[in-house]
C-alpha cells in the first residue's frame, strides 16, 4: 500500500507561532492499519512543517515504504522551500523546489539503481503554494469559510482545487467526541498517477476548537484511504 500525496491534506495550522507540535495518524486501507503518518510543526521566526510516513506491521515486511519532506514558508503561509522524498522497492524520488515572488526553481530527481535522472525549470510563479504550506492555507480558508485563491504547486504543475459543502458535524473516534467542521475537496485533475490517482470527492474533518485535522476519507484508483488521530 502507498502513501504517497496524503501529505497533500494532511498538514494543518494547529497552534499559536512560536510553539512546537507533533501529531500523529494511523492509515487504514480497507479498514486494516498499514502504516503511520507524523507530522512536526515549528513556529519561529518562520514556520517549517516537517512530516513522515511509512507502512507498518506486516505491510512493512512485505512492502517496505518510506516518505519523509518539510516545507518552509514565512508567517503569511507565503512558500519559501519544499522537500519531499519517496523511497520504496529501490525506487527514490526527490522533489526540492525553491520559490520566490516571481518564479519557482523545480527540480526532480529519480534514482532507479544506477541510473539517475534529474528534471531542472524555472516556472513563472503563478501564485503557487507548495503541498504542505497549502494544506494550512487550506484549513485556515475552511475553518474562516473563505474561498481558495491559490494553486498547489507539485511536479511541475499548479492545479487549483477549491472546497466546497462546508458544515459543522459531530465526530466519535476512540471514544472521544469532536466537534468539526466538515469540508469536501475533489483533487482528480492532480496527476499522481498509479494507484494513488485521486478519484473522487475527499472528506475532511477539522476540529472546531483546536483547528487539526481529525479524520480524512480519500478516494483513489485502488480503492478507498482513511487516516485517524491517534
Amino acid at each position: 500500500m502507498k502513501l504517497r500525496s496524503l501529505f497533500f491534506i494532511l498538514i494543518f495550522l494547529s497552534f499559536s507561532y512560536g510553539e512546537t507540535r507533533k501529531d500523529c495518524y494511523a492509515v487504514k486501507y480497507f479498514f486494516i492499519t498499514v502504516g503511520k503518518i507524523c507530522i512536526l510543526y515549528n513556529f519561529e521566526e518562520r514556520l517549517k512543517v516537517e512530516a513522515k510516513a511509512e507502512t507498518t506491521g506486516i505491510f512493512k515486511i512485505l512492502k517496505n515504504i518510506r516518505y519523509s519532506g518539510y516545507s518552509i514558508s514565512d508567517k503569511k503561509l507565503s512558500p519559501k522551500e519544499f522537500y519531499f522524498k519517496r523511497k520504496e522497492k529501490g525506487l527514490i524520488e526527490i522533489h526540492r523546489y525553491k520559490f520566490s515572488k516571481e518564479w519557482v526553481d523545480y527540480h526532480k530527481t529519480i534514482i532507479i539503481g544506477a541510473d539517475e535522472k534529474t528534471e531542472s525549470k524555472k516556472i513563472k510563479n503563478k501564485n503557487y503554494i507548495d503541498p504542505f504550506t497549502a494544506s494550512l492555507y487550506y484549513y485556515r480558508q475552511i475553518r474562516s469559510g473563505k474561498p481558495i485563491k491559490k494553486s498547489v504547486f507539485f511536479g511541475g504543475k499548479g492545479y487549483f482545487v477549491p472546497y466546497f459543502k462546508r458544515k459543522i458535524e459531530n465526530l466519535k473516534i476512540n471514544n472521544r467526541s469532536y466537534e468539526c467542521y466538515y469540508a469536501e475537496i475533489n483533487p482528480v485533475k492532480i496527476k499522481v498517477g498509479g494507484i494513488l490517482q485521486p478519484a473522487g470527492v475527499w472528506k475532511l474533518w477539522i476540529e472546531k476548537n483546536e483547528n487539526r485535522l481529525i479524520k480524512g476519507v480519500f478516494k483513489i484508483k485502488a480503492g478507498e484511504v482513511v487516516i485517524e488521530i491517534k
